[in-house]
């Protein structure tokens, strides 16, 4: 069995998840599959950094294709290839696949055809392609590995590059891959985690191939580098109302507690533990099942609303290439809101929504709706509402002529979220959090229209952001299934934001 840079990664972030991958697959979490059609993207684009080259085609599905991509490769080096793109290496049980490989002493246009080493070896460089912003330790340790099991093939590795999204582009006409991406040497990094490399293999591959799973306790390595698919199988012994769940405590704080066995919220104060007004508030509301109520302050917020009533929300995605003029990578685009509102006191419930259409600019028709949406008098309620003013700042930016209507809006907005920010209500079910996933359900505990669980497609913002950027890639009844999924979530967002308003109001009338 192959040892894959993937496969070293998960070892030296967890042998366990190793193991896991391995042997009970079936344990991992969903995984946010828009990770892998960003990183899919952005590598298929960066090829055009080093025209000309040739590639070397991958069936991830397909294991059996591993022996045909590594034959593939080593017929292009001995016919000199300048530029190869996905070449791979196997040497020792090893794996590794390069994004780009590049010929070191290749000219810019001759495609190859050079000369190799003094020592009769090939001479290129490796270029490791990611979607991040930045370069991270692990993605040198990606890229050692690769020049590592190069080495055993032997071909000398000249230098080392990470090819990354530069964040300050921002897109005008076509795509300028030059400015799209930043290429950074990473040479002298990679020659350091090389060393070490060879004093891991040993325990990968007793790993890899072991029938027992291996003692790891659970630690801070469980989110790092990456989330850990398997976290909900390691963590299954921490019961509920654990210190893993007091708001804002620090990471390392956490399992500093955990390993000295203080774990309960019990634990936690016969322990001592230094705690913040707000952490200390919400563990003693759960050891005395407290309710805090604030009557006069949730009415004196009440009191700064007025009819017409508007509840607002956004849902917007992102992509690591800019799609439109005048956007950045990972720039959150606007692609949908819904809006509640009650125009009177008594008034019945209305509903408005906009959801854009897949494939375009969605910005300049969603702010011509939302600005004829609401009226600019209206008192506009949103929970976080930082989020939602951001999001009309930038369309009134870009859309100057929409700017007064559009400020007229953003001028407008109060914040839900302010009660249950400031404690003014609070319940043990909040769980030290004010977030309206915690907050709705502490209001409406049996409630089952109002349990974003209950949803058939879309349960957070995250799904509901990669979503709507996989529909143009969807069949046609599965797009509708996916937009109706969609709308259903954003309303139940707005819906949620009503019933938290009646049950303030309510509280203040008792």
């Amino acid at each position: 069995m192959n040892l894959s840079k993937s496969r070293y990664i998960s070892y030296r972030q967890c042998p366990k998840k190793l193991w896991l991958e391995i042997s009970h697959p079936e344990l991992a979490g969903e995984v946010d599959q828009s990770i892998f059609i960003n990183g899919t993207m952005v590598g298929e684009l960066a090829r055009g950094l080093f025209p000309g080259g040739e590639l070397v085609h991958f069936n991830s599905g397909d294991q059996r294709n591993i022996p045909e991509m590594i034959r593939r490769t080593g017929e292009l080096i001995y016919s000199g290839a300048g530029v190869i793109y996905e070449a791979a290496f196997s040497a020792n049980s090893l794996l590794a696949i390069c994004d780009i490989l590049v010929r070191a002493d290749a000219g810019a246009d001759d495609g190859g055809g050079c000369d190799p080493g003094e020592d009769g070896r090939q001479i290129f460089d490796i270029y490791e392609v990611k979607s991040s912003t930045q370069v991270k330790d692990v993605h040198i340790l990606d890229t050692a590995f690769q020049q590592y099991v190069l080495g055993l093939c032997g071909i000398a590795v000249r230098d080392t590059y990470l090819v990354h999204i530069d964040n300050q582009y921002v897109r005008h006409g076509a795509l300028d891959l030059d400015a799209l991406f930043a290429v950074e040497r990473i040479t002298d990094r990679t020659a350091d985690m090389q060393r070490d490399i060879a004093g891991f293999l040993p325990d990968a591959f007793l790993v890899l191939g072991s029938p027992d799973e291996p003692a790891c306790d659970i630690g801070p390595h469980c989110s790092d580098p990456y989330p850990c698919q398997f976290m909900a199988y390691c963590w299954s012994d921490i019961p509920e109302r654990s210190v893993f769940e007091i708001s804002h405590l620090s990471g390392a704080l956490r399992f500093d507690c955990y390993y000295r066995g203080v774990l309960t919220f019990d634990d936690i104060i016969k322990s001592g533990v230094r705690l913040n007004p707000s952490q200390r508030l919400q563990v003693e509301a759960e050891l005395n099942d407290l309710e805090i109520i604030d009557t006069k302050a949730i009415w004196q917020f009440l009191s700064r609303l007025h009819y017409p009533l508007y509840f607002l929300d956004f849902e917007t995605f992102t992509s690591p290439v800019p799609l439109f003029d005048g956007t950045c990578p990972y720039q959150q685009i606007p692609s949908q809101y819904s809006l509640h509102y009650i125009t009177e006191e008594g008034g019945k419930l209305g509903h408005l929504e906009f959801l854009a259409q897949e494939g375009t600019d969605p910005r300049r028709a969603l702010a011509e709706r939302l600005a004829g949406d609401i009226p600019p008098e209206a008192c506009v309620l949103a929970y976080n509402m930082s989020f939602e003013k951001s999001v009309i700042r930038a369309l009134a930016a870009r859309f100057p002529d929409l700017a007064r209507r559009l400020m007229a809006i953003h001028d407008n907005i109060v914040d839900l979220m302010i009660p249950f920010r400031n404690k003014h209500y609070y319940n043990k079910e909040m769980r030290g959090s004010y977030s309206i996933k915690y907050v709705l359900p502490a209001l409406y505990p049996d409630d089952p229209a109002l349990s974003y669980a209950n949803l058939e497609l879309i349960h957070d913002g995250s799904q509901a952001a990669g979503a709507f950027a996989a529909l143009t890639s969807m069949p046609a009844e599965e797009r509708e299934k996916v937009r109706a999924g969609l709308l259903e979530y954003c309303r139940l967002d707005t819906l949620a934001m009503v019933k938290i308003w009646e049950k303030l109001r309510e509280i203040v009338k008792k």
